[in-house]
């Protein structure tokens, strides 16, 4: 592997979860190198070379040689299913731990390029379908699950008295998929 990158967004994420809680801030540090184990762990079996590593304000990105669509579609549902499966362990134990490893795979699992779900998607419907259909649905569901999430996250805001959390977290995510929109398939 050549380099591991942290960018300003990233540091910037840490501190602010460090700043409300710095025992979450750490559960969650562990979820997510976990969660990336779980990604160069199917990566090292199909013997793909790791060019870099980029951790940004919405997650990391592993950089590697071309994946056929199965190998993309195992190595991106590695990365959910070590947090659902370190979730599953550890919920007696350490159970802020298994809520934030949880968290991590929901959150993973949407069907958000370029998000493990997203991924995931959109290897499956390239293995079966021409490329300029296959990124119709996939934008097509990007754009009702931004959508969702977004009324969701005013609601919790509005009617609940979440506070900005719900807003910012959904912002976050449709910056990430909303700027790979334009490079699906």
């Amino acid at each position: 592997m050549k380099k591991i990158r942290v960018t300003l967004g990233f540091a910037a994420v840490v501190c602010l979860l460090g700043w409300c809680d710095l025992g979450l801030c750490g559960w969650f540090l562990l979820a997510l190198l976990l969660h990336e184990l779980g990604h160069l762990a199917v990566l090292a079996c199909f013997h793909r070379p790791i060019r870099g590593i980029t951790l940004g304000a919405g997650g990391a990105k592993i950089e590697t040689e071309g994946l056929s669509y199965r190998q993309e579609a195992l190595s991106a549902a590695a990365g959910p299913a070590v947090n659902l499966l370190s979730a599953g362990l550890t919920l007696r134990t350490f159970p802020v731990f298994a809520l934030v490893s949880l968290a991590l795979a929901a959150v993973n699992l949407l069907p958000l390029y370029p998000m493990d779900g997203g991924r995931i998607l959109r290897a499956s419907l390239l293995s079966r379908l021409p490329p300029e259909r296959a990124g119709r649905i996939l934008r097509l569901c990007v754009y009702l699950t931004c959508t969702t999430l977004m009324v969701g996250a005013c609601w919790l805001t509005a009617m609940r008295q979440a506070g900005l959390w719900p807003i910012f977290a959904a912002l976050v995510l449709l910056c990430r998929a909303g700027n790979a929109a334009a490079e699906i398939c």
